[in-house]
């Protein structure tokens, strides 16, 4: 499979390339907290913000990983 292709067989098959990969901003994460913000988080364990809402969460891990 090529390492460009964002489509996966399954959710374990991502899963244990992210654990394979682990250090490196491989997958980022946009998760909704009970206050109504969002905290974002990259698999390279060294970048986690809380956004106001998930559009900026999006743009935050995108400019994290310089993919805007």
């Amino acid at each position: 499979m090529s390492d460009d292709n964002i489509m996966y067989d399954s959710p374990t098959e991502f899963l244990h390339e992210v654990a394979e990969k682990k250090g490196e901003c491989v997958a980022q994460s946009v998760i909704p907290l009970d206050d109504g913000t969002y905290v974002c988080a990259c698999s390279c364990e060294q970048w986690e913000v809380i956004a106001p809402d998930r559009w900026k969460g999006l743009d935050l891990a995108r400019a994290h990983t310089g993919s805007l």
